[in-house]
C-alpha cells in the first residue's frame, strides 16, 4: 500500500458541491418556515456534519495522472496474502515521510494505490515474478484507480519540504466492510522548520 502527496482540482469541486447543498439546506429551512410555520433549524448541524463527511471527509476513486503526484510515495504496509490473517489487518498503522519535488505548488490531499507481486509460494515459486500496479499511469492506468483524500483548504508546498505522517486505518465500527483512515501531518521545510501540522479523519466508503 502507497501513500503520495497530490495536486488536483477535485477539492474545489467537492467544497462547491458542499456548499451548494448547504445552499439548498437553507432554502428548505426558509420554505417550511415560511409556508408550514415548521422550525427545523434544530437539524442544521447535523445536516451540515453529515454533507461535510460524504463531500469533503470520503475518500475518492480516481484515475491520477503522474504530473499529479508531487511527491515521493511512500509504502504504508506490506501484506504476504498467502499468510495474512483478519487480524493482520484489523488495524493499519504506520510513520512515512514524503518529500515534495516540484517548485511552488500545492497540496490539494494525498493519493493511496497498491502494488501485487506474483511471486509464487515457497514451495512452487513462480519462474518470473509478474508485477501489477494500480499507481498513477500515463496510459489511464487500470480500473482499481487511486484513493484519493482531499484537504481542504490547501496547502502552500516547495520543492524540498518533507511531509511527515502517523497514518491509522481501522475498520468502521458502524460497518466493518469500512474504514476509517486517520493522518497526524506535519510539513517542515527542508531545514527542520515547522511549516504547518494537521489532523484529517478520512471514510472509505
Amino acid at each position: 500500500m502507497w501513500l503520495a502527496p497530490i495536486r488536483s482540482r477535485l477539492g474545489e469541486q467537492k467544497m462547491n458541491d458542499y456548499e451548494a447543498s448547504m445552499e439548498d439546506w437553507y432554502c428548505f429551512l426558509n420554505d417550511t418556515g415560511t409556508h408550514y410555520g415548521v422550525d427545523m433549524s434544530v437539524l442544521s448541524k447535523p445536516f451540515s456534519e453529515e454533507q461535510e463527511r460524504y463531500y469533503l471527509q470520503t475518500a475518492l476513486w480516481n484515475n491520477l495522472h503522474p504530473h499529479q503526484v508531487i511527491g515521493s510515495a511512500a509504502i504504508v504496509k506490506e501484506i504476504d496474502c498467502l499468510t495474512a490473517t483478519v487480524d493482520d489487518i484489523l488495524e493499519v498503522r504506520s510513520n512515512i515521510s514524503s518529500s515534495i519535488n516540484v517548485c511552488g505548488t500545492r497540496l490539494n490531499g494525498f493519493g493511496g494505490w497498491f502494488d501485487v507481486h506474483f511471486r509464487g509460494r515457497r514451495e512452487d515459486p513462480a519462474h518470473a515474478e509478474i508485477e501489477l500496479t494500480t499507481a498513477p499511469s500515463v496510459d489511464g492506468g487500470t480500473h482499481w484507480g487511486q484513493q484519493v483524500f482531499l484537504l481542504h483548504p490547501q496547502i502552500s508546498v516547495d520543492e524540498g519540504d518533507n511531509i511527515n505522517v502517523s497514518f491509522s486505518m481501522t475498520r468502521s465500527k458502524e460497518n466493518h466492510r469500512l474504514m476509517e483512515m486517520d493522518l497526524d501531518c506535519e510539513i517542515c521545510q527542508p531545514l527542520g522548520k515547522q511549516l504547518q501540522a494537521f489532523r484529517k479523519k478520512f471514510y472509505i466508503d
